[in-house]
């Protein structure tokens, strides 16, 4: 299997969430071939460790978010472009 390229596009969290997020990020697009699961999975996981409402988007888009402080992220794992952050 071909090694997945990661490229972070801004963060606002801290390095140990920026690691955990691309870990979680890199298994859901390893385990689900569907958007939709891998989204869901993500934000699934980011609830369960960190409480709160979190919302993740895979696919292209353009969007204008208020997140909580430190707590989002917009990256691509191979052509998967991902945007992570907990509501406000």
């Amino acid at each position: 299997m071909a090694k997945k390229s990661i490229e972070i596009r801004k963060s606002e969290m801290s390095d140990e969430m920026q690691r955990e997020t691309l870990q979680v990020a890199l298994l859901a697009v390893k385990v689900y071939e569907e958007r939709i699961d891998i989204a869901r999975y993500i934000r699934t996981e980011f609830e369960r460790n960190y409480g709160g409402s979190w919302n993740c988007i895979v696919g292209d888009f353009s969007t204008s978010v208020r997140p909580k402080a430190n707590s989002l992220i917009c990256f691509t794992v191979s052509d998967n472009k991902i945007l992570l952050f907990k509501s406000a």
